[in-house]
């Protein structure tokens, strides 16, 4: 998601970046800096998302890597740091506040933030004035930190916005190879300066969650934020229609909560009326694993686009079958294989889903893919691999020579 910050910068002259530093004056090195020092500067306007969930982990892992790590949040009118750090709390946290409420001032708050704070790298983290206030820093100094994009959606404004800055950016970080491919394809940016580091789950051993029952009922899952336009998530009844059409009896818990949710609550409610459907809110983390992953058989995912998401991993490694949409993500990634990995439908199509969670109700087939989804995780999405990938392209950016 973007952030609420109005002002999308416009593109770098080249004059305005050239001749900034030397090769003999590498941002990160130089007397006083810190040499593995990173802030990421993100939005506080959302408590429930993946990107919180990535910053949580994310930032304390990397100072279990040698890194000093920062977490900036800018704060404002629809950005409230105060109920962001209630649900996340940080060791080291920075709040980006800006008194003249006008982009001028947003930029000026970040430069200062940065001067105090000395890193040899800033991250950015959706928020469009950080390319500015580096650039601002670099015309008139040659001691500015390195700029890293973090790339955590498929959306065209993205690809704009990273082609737009593609001068002054000295790497990208893409959490899904497609995100990455088009870094290089559509924004133009250089393939050495694009870096992939996917999204990371902590393992779940097999003995900590329970052996699930072969019942009649089959208890389903669905987890996110409440928005229809990537979510989809009013998709949920017709593919409840579908099952009630099939003689499929389910039951359905739906975490999270947005924009959308008067609008899908009214759409189910005959299904609320019956018992059937219920829908819980928002959740912290143990209360989540509790009362979902460990209830349900299987996850249920309806997006248009995703970069991971880091609900199906969490899924998989609790021990539940994912059901997915063919999300914009999901084929270059090459993660999500239907019939392997997971069982998947064409975006939109509630017949073919339907179909996909009644063959869940045989338990064998369904094992099958919950042991097929854990190793996978294992393998490609676990915390600690996350971490490394992280750190190591972080590493790569700061062994880089500067830009032209």
């Amino acid at each position: 998601m973007r952030s609420v910050l109005p002002g999308r910068g416009s593109p770098i002259a080249g004059a305005a970046v050239r001749g900034r530093e030397s090769s003999s004056s590498l941002p990160g090195i130089e007397a006083g800096r810190p040499a593995r020092k990173v802030v990421f500067v993100a939005p506080s306007a959302y408590t429930l998302s993946g990107l919180a969930t990535w910053l949580d982990y994310l930032v304390p892992g990397l100072q279990g890597a040698g890194w000093e790590a920062v977490l900036a949040l800018t704060s404002g009118r629809t950005h409230d740091v105060g109920a962001y750090q209630s649900a996340h709390p940080a060791r080291r946290c920075r709040i980006v506040a800006n008194q003249t409420g006008t982009r001028a001032g947003r930029v000026r708050s970040l430069i200062r933030l940065v001067e105090e704070e000395r890193p040899s790298i800033v991250a950015c983290v959706n928020i469009v004035d950080v390319y500015e206030g580096i650039v601002r820093m670099r015309r008139r100094r040659a001691d500015a930190p390195k700029l890293v994009m973090t790339v955590h959606g498929i959306l065209s404004w993205l690809v704009e916005d990273c082609g737009l800055w593609r001068d002054a950016l000295d790497g990208v970080v893409c959490t899904n190879r497609l995100a990455a491919a088009l870094a290089v394809k559509e924004a133009g940016i250089e393939g050495r300066r694009v870096h992939y580091a996917p999204y990371g789950v902590e393992l779940v051993a097999r003995q900590e969650h329970r052996r699930r029952r072969d019942g009649i009922r089959l208890r389903i899952a669905w987890v996110g934020r409440l928005e229809d336009g990537q979510k989809r998530v009013l998709d949920i009844p017709k593919i409840l229609g579908a099952l009630d059409a099939r003689g499929v009896e389910f039951d359905l818990v739906i975490a999270g909560a947005g924009k959308d949710e008067t609008r899908l609550r009214t759409a189910l409610s005959s299904w609320i009326a019956r018992d059937v459907v219920h829908l819980v809110g928002t959740l912290d983390r143990t209360r989540l694993e509790a009362e979902v992953y460990d209830w349900a058989d299987a996850l249920l995912v309806t997006s248009s686009w995703e970069t991971g998401p880091i609900v199906i991993w969490e899924a998989m490694t609790h021990g539940l079958a994912v059901v997915s949409s063919r999300y914009v993500g999901s084929g270059v990634e090459g993660s999500l294989k239907d019939g392997e990995t997971c069982l998947l439908f064409a975006e939109g199509d509630a017949e073919a889903a339907a179909d996909r969670l009644a063959s869940l109700r045989e338990h064998g087939f369904r094992e099958q893919l919950v042991r097929q989804g854990r190793r996978l995780v294992s393998a490609r999405y676990s915390r600690g691999g996350s971490i490394r990938a992280w750190s190591e392209a972080f590493e790569r950016v700061l062994e880089a020579p500067p830009l032209e």
